[in-house]
């Protein structure tokens, strides 16, 4: 265990479990008291360590002084891991702040990002981390949920605190949205859901900026770049379906949107016009008060969306979830080996991100979703019998909608993905 001897004597002064690690600038630490305040009112126990405190500390240990901050980071979390039995780490800041790490695991991202190393937050989240095991079945599985509020500064952060409070202090009831392109598989949602597709109506919904309203939870699935959504029609054109600039326009705000799309959750990849769409959505004052996203190409064919929404809807715990969807992917013998590296299938895992309270807990979220009926408008005050999963009938089209369904070989969505960027490019 690592002799921490420098770090605020409140922080340190004995080694009970809490539940919450917080890092980030020393800057932050007066806007995330509040946080933590607010997070022991909802039963989570939090601390806070700056990322000068922890350098400083470190820096005093010859073994360490000279390693990248990076490692010294997951030195230091990982002793928190040992000492407390921390479940939830939050890194407060973008890659500026808190720097993730870049690891090598090949793929197919042509020129757009780098075909080697891969950004990812979840190093952090697994204490003995090999890098031999990159790619293998069972290989660095997660011990710790990892999220990042990624803010550019004090009122950034803010406005993401204020939102993210008022959405946990009272989550409303609303349905639930998928929108996007059509897939035909298995059934990947356990409550009710509104769908539109790309080639209906949804356009239109975007553009009058109701999209969002009454809604509890999003799920978009299309192609992905790194500022935008993305549909091709079947004329061959690819038609945007919602970016980074449209981010102001939307007037509501709900609980969490899962982004199923390549390459919108990235920081750091250049964007001509926008910014990350991950980034837009969770900082902006209305929108989601957390995302979940991929900074790099994504994949239908796993199931990731789909064990993380079941274990969600079954125990409410956002950061839990997504760990035990990430564990059961990578113990999955179909998709992983122990000999040979997956490493096209091991980045769907390391380039997840979760911006915004990795630590969110949700009482009985079944009930924070609506069932609709053809004959009732979307209104949050209609609560119908959850117990029967009734399908849920589009309001515009008046028809029903078959169930979205969930995500097992569909690795053309990050494929068309990395064509349509292509095409993008060369249009340039």
């Amino acid at each position: 265990m690592l002799p921490i001897t420098t770090i605020r004597a409140e922080n340190i002064s004995n080694s009970d479990p809490y539940d919450l690690l917080i890092i980030g600038p020393e800057a932050y630490r007066s806007s995330l008291q509040r946080f933590i305040d607010f997070k022991r009112t909802q039963g989570i126990i939090a601390k806070y360590f700056s990322i000068e405190e922890i350098n400083a500390c470190l820096a005093a240990i010859k073994s360490i002084a000279d390693l990248p901050l990076t490692e010294k980071i997951h030195a230091f979390v990982s002793r928190e891991y040992e000492r407390s039995g921390i479940k939830y780490l939050l890194l407060a800041g973008t890659y500026a702040s808190v720097p993730t790490k870049y690891v090598y695991s090949p793929s197919y991202e042509f020129e757009i990002a780098d075909f080697n190393y891969k950004p990812t937050d979840w190093y952090y989240a697994v204490p003995e981390w090999k890098d031999s095991q990159i790619g293998l079945l069972r290989g660095n599985l997660p011990e710790i949920a990892v999220g990042r509020l990624p803010v550019k500064d004090e009122e950034e952060l803010e406005r993401l605190l204020s939102k993210i409070i008022l959405v946990e202090g009272r989550l409303r009831a609303g349905s639930f949205l998928v929108f996007g392109d059509s897939i035909e598989s298995e059934a990947l949602l356990s409550v009710p859901y509104v769908f539109y597709e790309a080639d209906g109506n949804l356009t239109e919904k975007i553009k009058s900026n109701t999209l969002f309203h009454g809604v509890s939870y999003a799920m978009s699935c299309s192609h992905g770049s790194p500022s935008t959504l993305w549909t091709k029609e079947t004329d061959g054109e690819w038609k945007a379906l919602l970016s980074s600039k449209d981010i102001k326009g939307i007037e509501s705000i709900y609980g969490i949107h899962y982004l199923f799309a390549c390459f919108t959750g990235a920081l750091d990849l250049e964007v001509e016009e926008g910014e990350s769409l991950a980034r837009a959505l969770i900082v902006s004052a209305k929108g989601p008060a957390l995302v979940i996203a991929s900074s790099r190409t994504d994949g239908s064919d796993t199931e990731i969306p789909s064990y993380f929404w079941n274990a969600f809807f079954e125990t409410g715990d956002v950061g839990r979830s997504f760990l035990y969807a990430l564990r059961r992917y990578l113990s999955d013998p179909s998709i992983f080996s122990k000999e040979t590296p997956r490493y096209q299938y091991y980045n769907f895992y390391l380039t997840k991100v979760i911006y915004g309270d990795v630590s969110w807990r949700v009482k009985d979220p079944r009930r924070t979703v609506l069932a609709l009926s053809e004959n009732l408008p979307m209104n949050p005050s209609m609560i119908m019998d959850l117990e029967t999963h009734a399908l849920v009938i589009d309001t515009e089209r008046k028809k029903p909608m078959d169930p979205f369904i969930a995500i097992y070989n569909f690795l053309l969505v990050s494929m068309m993905g990395l064509i349509m960027m292509a095409f993008i490019n060369g249009k340039r």
